[in-house]
């Protein structure tokens, strides 16, 4: 900042600002999902994108078809985030001795090596190559869901759903260790059941193994499809409002009845819709939720409009969310003493060098209470999703 404002004053300080905010949208992410054929890649990369095989851009499902050269599919909140379907190693056309060098080895961020069955002997090459480069791999293994299901009719009598979960994990850290590894991380989950098994944990451990540059991009992409992804999201989206509220300009300040401070509505408003969406409680993100989770859509959006007296079963405009958040503010009995604490907290670090120091205070203390009232609302969503659920076992 000092160094920009030496520059430029504080117009630079401005671009700045404005290009931290939103450098995130511009890294590139590429997450690699490697295996056999069979091993249900195609559902793991749909369920880690949020999408069921009907959705628009969802990998094809449900056929034989050899993966024949690397492909890529875009997350639907954030194109620059990759995940590839790699084919499997030691086949006639991807043999071993030339197999890193197909697939561009280097390209990736981050590898998953995923089997339906047991990991074999390529796998285990795999995972020893990654490991000589220091790439971050994890082995996944699917269709959990199927093999308990296969156990119920095999022993209706004897059946147990968690001895057979501690069974596979057992064999499957066996057959492992028999291969050299032996403190690997395995996951268990079933693509089609992304709440059961491993696959929150599976998520939660690819963010802190990340390329720690990338950590806060890779969590911005992803969906808040748990209670502790939506801290995390919203963790993130904190670290960006001291950016947003220094960006604030006379021109968009009003002052806001009630509590009595200067905010700059425009960005507010802006960042606000951003939150929205991160957390998923705008129309697409919840009808995507209902459908992958099979709840109730009108449940979802129903409670997003109470909280926040936005019909979320629209597209929601800047002018609807301009005023649900002036109706946020002008009940918010403690805005006005945050908001000083604030700006006596970080003006002399760095009222010389925006352009509206005076709304600076006003703008932090408005986009943390209203991310605040989002968190809440999002974990209210969540929450009803898996009461839904459970209702319907």
């Amino acid at each position: 900042m000092k160094a920009a404002c030496a520059a430029g004053g504080i117009e630079e300080c401005r671009h700045l600002l404005e290009r931290k905010r939103d450098a995130w949208k511009n890294l590139p992410l590429n997450v690699a999902v490697t295996g056999k054929a069979g091993a249900r890649k195609s559902f793991f990369i749909n369920a880690m994108r949020g999408l069921t095989a009907d959705d628009k851009g969802a990998a094809k499902v449900g056929t034989s078809i050899t993966t024949m050269k690397p492909r890529s599919y875009p997350h639907p909140d954030n194109p620059k985030l990759l995940f590839w379907d790699l084919p499997g190693v030691g086949t006639d056309k991807f043999p071993r001795e030339t197999y890193l060098t197909d697939i561009d080895v280097d390209r990736y961020d981050f590898f998953l090596l995923i089997t339906d069955t047991r990991f074999m002997e390529n796998d285990a090459w795999l995972g020893k190559e990654f490991s000589k480069r220091n790439k971050k791999y994890f082995f996944v293994r699917t269709k959990t869901e199927q093999d308990i299901t296969s156990d119920r009719k095999a022993h209706p009598k004897t059946h147990n759903e968690k001895a057979v979960i501690k069974r596979i994990r057992e064999s499957t850290t066996q057959i492992l260790r028999e291969h050299g590894f032996d403190d690997v991380m395995v996951f268990l989950i079933d693509n089609c059941e992304p709440t059961k098994f491993d696959f929150e944990q599976l998520e939660l451990q690819l963010i802190k193994d990340f390329p720690a540059l990338k950590k806060s991009p890779f969590i911005s992409s992803l969906q808040a499809t748990s209670e502790q992804m939506i801290r995390l999201k919203v963790d993130t989206l904190r670290s960006r409002i001291w950016k947003l509220a220094a960006l604030s300009g006379a021109a968009g300040t009003v002052p806001i009845p009630g509590p009595s401070v200067v905010v700059d509505l425009s960005i507010v408003t802006a960042e606000s819709m951003f939150y929205f969406k991160q957390l998923g409680l705008d129309n697409e993100s919840l009808r995507r939720c209902a459908d992958r989770h099979s709840v109730d859509y009108h449940k979802l959006t129903s409670i997003v409009g109470s909280a926040l007296g936005i019909r979320a079963s629209d597209v929601v405009t800047a002018e609807a969310m301009k005023t649900a958040l002036l109706m946020i503010l002008r009940t918010a009995p403690t805005l006005k003493s945050t908001s000083v604490k604030i700006g006596l907290k970080f003006l002399p670090l760095i009222g010389s060098l925006i352009a509206a120091p005076l709304s600076f205070a006003g703008t932090y203390a408005s986009l943390k209470l209203i991310l605040d009232k989002f968190e809440q609302v999002a974990i209210d969503v969540w929450k009803c999703v898996v009461k839904s659920m459970a209702d319907a076992l």
